[in-house]
């Protein structure tokens, strides 16, 4: 279910649903090349790769995967949220710990 989820924000959106306030982007666009959810074994590794994010994008989109994941929302209401371009409807916020920033390419 939640790599359902997932492969509902791949491709470029408007992801304003999925920003916290605060951020200081121009626009809430972004393209989302990558979005995998895999399990390794009682852990679940969440890998995004995109052109570029948004004040706490990725922890929302973690936090809302993980309701698709415990059965709270459906994958289908992804596509709803997004849409939506309204915060309220997203997951919370997942915190910091076990986030990690890999790479940066230019």
């Amino acid at each position: 279910a939640m790599q359902a989820a997932a492969s509902e924000l791949v491709g470029e959106h408007d992801f304003a649903a999925f920003c916290a306030a605060g951020g200081a982007a121009r626009t809430s666009v972004r393209e989302v090349l990558e979005l995998s959810v895999e399990r390794r074994g009682e852990l679940i590794e969440i890998t995004v790769l995109g052109n570029g994010f948004l004040y706490m994008m990725v922890r929302i989109i973690v936090g809302t995967l993980v309701e698709v994941g415990r059965g709270r929302m459906s994958p289908a209401r992804v596509r709803e949220i997004l849409a939506s371009r309204d915060r309220t409807r997203a997951g919370p916020t997942a915190p910091p710990r076990g986030l990690a920033l890999i790479r940066v390419e230019y």
